[in-house]
C-alpha cells in the first residue's frame, strides 16, 4: 500500500481568502491527523507565517515557503540522508535566491524601466495589512520575506517588467499578488520531496490543492491535482491539466470536501469506493420511493395512478434478494393502508418489517420454506377480487426463492433439476426457460393466480436487457418461451438421462400440448397487469462512472451485457486492458466498467462463485503486467455459495501467490476461487476477497478495470 501525502496551498485554499480560517476544514484536518497523513503547507507565505499556522493545527510535517523558495525538514523526521544545510529546528533545503538579492533585483528592475510597482518591501506595516486584509502582527511576519518579493502593480500589470524580470534569469507568478523570485518554483519544491518521502517510504501517492496560477508547477507534480474554487465561484480557467478535480464548493470548504473524498478512496481503495457508488445508486428503498409517489389517496408510478380508495384491500407479496428493502420502501409509503403481505427473502436478507410478513428460504437450490412461501403466496392472490390491489415486489433471486412445482413435481425434482443446469453453465435466461415450465408460479403463473386484481409489479432488474419475462422468471409477465425452448436447453447441455423423470415427463407432455403453456401475449390477466422497472444495472454503472470522473478519471462503460463462461470474459477483459495502456500516455490513469453475469461451467470439486472466478481467470491473464487491476463483484454481496461478492486483483497476484505458496492454476483448475483468495489473504495480509455481507440490493455483477500509467500498481491505496 503507497502512502498518501498531501500538499497544499493555503490563501484561498485551506485558508478562508477573506477571513484567513480554516475551520471549515475542520473534519478533514481531524481525519488527516488521526490517519498520520503527512500533511504539507506550499504556499507563497514566508516561514515564520507558516510557523504560526503548524503550531495552531498541532501540525510537525515538513513545509515549502516562499513559493518553492526553501523546503524546510524538522530535524530527525527523515531517517535517510540528503543533504541540506542547519537551520535551527530544521534542515533547509535551499532551491531561492536570497531576499536581499531578489529585492536587490526588484529595485533595479522598476528603476530602468520606471514601472510603478511596490514591492512589501517599501511598504509599513499598516499598508500591508490593508492590501492582505492580515492582522498588523500577522502583516509584520508577512514582511520577513525569505526567497521572494510580493509587489502590486499601480495599475494594469506591466507585461514590460514582467519580461525584465525573466530576461534577469528570475522567474515571477501570480496569485493574489505577484511574486519575483529565484529559478525555482512550488513544483521543483515538491519534486524534491516527494523523492525524500518514496527513499524514506517507498511508494507515494501525492495529493496536491491549489487555486490559482502560481499552484500550478505544484499541481503538475502530484499524482492528484485538486483545483480550489474561488469565492466567486469561478475556477482559474489558467490551469488545465490531466486528472484535475475541481471543487464543488470555494477555499476550506471545497478542500474540506474533497480530502475526505479522496482520503475515503484510499482506506477502502478507489474501485471499492467506485463499487459502493453502485451499490448506492440501486439501493431498493431508494428506487422504489424514487418511481412511486403516494399523494392525496392516489398511488402513481410510470403513467400510471391507482386511486386506493377505489379498492378495498391491498396486498403486497413478493420474492428477492433485494425484496425486503423494497418492501420497507411500500411500508414507508403505504403504512396502514396495506392489508397484508408476505414476502420470500434469501436465508440472511430479512430486515425489520411492521405489516409485511416474512419467510426465509435458500438460494440458488430452492428448498422446502421457499415452496411453503411461494405456496402461502398463491394462496393469498387467488382470494383476491377486483376491488384488490396487488402489490408484488421483485428481485433477482426470485426464480429459486418463489418455488411452486407444477402438478406432478416435488420440490426434489426441482432442486435437482436446478442443481444439473448450474452445474452445466447453464445461462439465466436458459435455466429460466426450463424453470417457469416446471412451476405453478413462474411465466405469468402470478398474475393469471390473482385475476381480476389489479396487478402493480415492481422489479429490481437483475438480467440483461431487463426483459420482464426473465426477472425473477416472470410471474407476472407474458412469457415468449415454450415446453419445447426447455427441452431444447436440456437438451443442449446433456442432461435428458440425468434429469429427474417427472421433470422430464412434464416438459414432454407440455411439448406435446398434453398441459397448458406458461402465460401468453394476449392472456387476460395481463389487462389488469403493469410492470415496473425501479432499478437496473445501468444505474448502478452511471452512478460508479459519474463518482469515478468526479476523482477525476478518464471513465467510459465498455458493457453492461458481459456474459458467457466467467474465464472467457475474463480473457476478453484482459486483452481489453493490455490494449488501452498501450496506447495510454505515461502519467495516464482510465476506469473502464462493465458489467453483466457471466457462468461457470463447473468441473472441479472446489469452492467460488462467478466473480471470483473470472477475478483469479483475470489475475493469470496479466500476470506480471503493472499498473492494471480488477474489481468483479455481486451486487447482492454474494458471489455463488460463498459469503464474498468478488475479489480484486491485479498484475502481481499471480506473482505474489506463488511466492506464498499457492498455485493460482490448480485453483482455477478445480473451481476452487474463493478458497485460493481466503488463503491469499490471510498469508498476504491483503484483502482481495471482498467480503460485504448482503447489500440489500441486486443487479446482476459489476467489473471495475482500473489501468494506471502513473507509476503505482493500484490507485490511492
Amino acid at each position: 500500500m503507497s502512502k498518501i501525502i498531501i500538499i497544499t496551498d493555503l490563501d484561498g485554499t485551506l485558508l478562508d481568502a477573506a477571513s484567513y480560517s480554516c475551520a471549515p476544514a475542520q473534519p478533514a484536518l481531524d481525519r488527516i491527523r488521526a490517519r498520520d497523513v503527512p500533511l504539507i503547507f506550499c504556499s507563497s507565505k514566508t516561514r515564520v507565517e507558516i510557523e504560526v499556522l503548524r503550531r495552531e493545527l498541532d501540525n510537525h510535517h515538513p513545509f515549502i515557503s516562499s513559493n518553492g523558495g526553501g523546503v524546510f525538514i524538522p530535524r530527525g523526521y527523515f531517517s535517510i540522508p540528503f543533504d541540506a544545510t542547519d537551520a535551527g529546528d530544521y534542515q533547509l533545503i535551499t532551491l531561492g535566491i536570497p531576499y536581499t538579492e531578489i529585492r536587490r533585483q526588484f529595485i533595479r528592475l522598476r528603476d530602468e524601466l520606471q514601472v510603478q510597482a511596490r514591492g512589501f518591501g517599501d511598504m509599513t506595516i499598516e499598508e500591508i495589512a490593508a492590501l492582505t486584509g492580515l492582522s498588523p502582527d500577522a502583516a509584520q511576519r508577512a514582511r520577513q520575506r525569505n526567497f521572494d518579493e510580493p509587489f502590486v502593480f499601480a495599475g494594469e500589470p506591466d507585461k514590460r517588467f514582467l519580461h525584465a524580470i525573466e530576461a534577469a534569469g528570475l522567474n515571477w507568478t501570480e496569485g493574489r499578488l505577484f511574486h519575483l523570485m529565484g529559478r525555482h518554483d512550488k513544483g521543483s519544491a515538491v519534486h524534491l520531496l516527494q523523492a525524500l518521502y518514496e527513499k524514506q517510504f517507498g511508494t507515494v501517492t501525492s495529493i496536491g490543492l491549489g487555486d490559482s496560477l502560481n499552484d500550478l508547477q505544484m499541481l503538475q507534480a502530484v499524482d492528484q491535482p485538486v483545483l480550489v474554487k474561488h469565492d466567486d465561484g469561478s475556477h482559474d480557467a489558467r490551469i488545465t491539466i490531466p486528472r484535475l478535480i475541481k471543487t464543488r464548493l470555494p477555499g476550506p470548504s471545497g478542500w474540506n470536501e474533497t480530502v475526505l473524498r479522496l482520503l475515503d478512496a484510499n482506506e477502502n481503495g478507489i474501485l471499492r469506493t467506485l463499487f459502493d457508488a453502485a451499490l448506492a445508486a440501486v439501493d431498493p428503498y431508494h428506487a422504489v420511493l424514487g418511481a412511486v409517489k403516494f399523494e392525496n389517496g392516489h398511488l402513481r408510478v410510470a403513467d400510471a395512478d391507482y386511486d386506493l380508495n377505489a379498492f378495498e384491500r391491498i396486498l403486497v407479496v413478493g420474492g428477492g434478494k433485494a425484496t425486503a428493502r423494497m418492501a420497507q420502501a411500500v411500508e414507508a409509503l403505504l403504512g396502514e393502508r396495506i392489508s397484508t403481505g408476505l414476502i420470500v427473502v434469501k436465508d440472511g436478507h430479512m430486515l425489520p418489517l411492521k405489516i409485511i410478513e416474512q419467510v426465509e428460504a435458500a438460494h440458488p437450490v430452492p428448498n422446502a420454506a421457499g415452496e411453503a412461501g411461494a405456496r402461502r403466496i398463491l394462496d393469498l392472490v387467488r382470494a383476491a377480487d377486483e376491488k384488490t390491489l396487488l402489490l408484488c415486489l421483485l428481485s433477482g433471486g426470485a426464480s429459486a426463492l418463489l418455488v411452486a412445482p407444477a402438478t406432478g413435481l416435488t420440490l426434489q425434482d426441482k432442486q435437482d433439476a436446478t442443481g444439473l443446469l448450474l452445474r452445466a453453465g447453464a445461462s439465466i435466461d436458459e435455466l429460466n426457460a426450463v424453470r417457469k415450465h416446471l412451476s405453478a408460479i413462474k411465466g405469468g403463473g402470478l398474475a393469471q393466480a390473482a385475476h381480476p386484481a389489479q396487478v402493480l409489479t415492481l422489479l429490481l432488474s437483475d438480467v440483461i436487457g431487463d426483459r420482464l419475462d426473465v426477472i425473477a422468471s416472470g410471474p407476472t409477465a407474458e412469457d415468449g418461451s415454450t415446453f419445447a425452448d426447455a427441452l431444447a436447453v436440456i437438451s443442449k447441455y446433456g442432461l435428458q438421462d440425468k434429469m429427474p423423470p417427472h421433470v422430464m415427463t412434464c416438459l414432454w407432455q407440455g411439448a406435446g400440448g398434453q398441459l397448458a403453456e406458461t402465460a401468453k401475449a394476449g392472456d387476460r390477466s395481463f389487462n389488469h397487469t403493469r410492470n415496473v422497472i425501479v432499478g437496473a444495472l445501468g444505474l448502478a454503472q452511471d452512478a460508479a462512472a459519474a463518482e469515478s470522473r468526479k476523482l477525476g478519471f478518464s471513465t467510459r462503460i465498455i458493457s453492461a451485457e458481459l456474459q458467457g463462461e466467467a474465464r472467457e470474459a475474463a480473457q476478453w477483459l484482459a486483452q481489453i486492458a493490455r490494449a488501452e495502456l498501450s496506447e495510454m500516455g505515461k502519467g495516464e490513469c482510465r476506469c473502464l466498467l462493465c458489467g453483466g453475469e457471466t457462468t461457470v461451467t463447473v468441473r472441479g470439486e472446489g469452492k467460488g462463485g462467478r466473480n471470483q472466478e473470472l477475478a483469479l481467470a483475470f489475475a493469470l491473464a496479466v500476470e506480471g503486467l503493472d499498473g492494471v487491476t480488477l474489481l468483479s463483484a455481486a451486487t447482492d454481496g454474494s458471489d455463488g455459495p460463498t459469503d464474498a461478492a468478488g475479489a480484486q486483483v491485479d498484475g502481481q497476484t499471480v506473482m505474489r501467490a506463488r511466492e506464498l505458496g499457492i498455485n493460482p492454476q490448480q485453483h482455477l483448475d478445480d473451481n476452487d476461487s474463493y478458497t485460493f483468495f481466503r488463503r491469499y489473504d490471510e498469508r498476504s495480509g491483503e484483502h482481495s476477497q471482498l467480503i460485504t455481507g448482503p447489500t440489500g440490493t441486486n443487479v446482476m455483477d459489476v467489473q471495475l478495470l482500473w489501468l494506471d500509467k502513473r507509476g503505482a500498481d493500484t490507485p490511492l491505496s
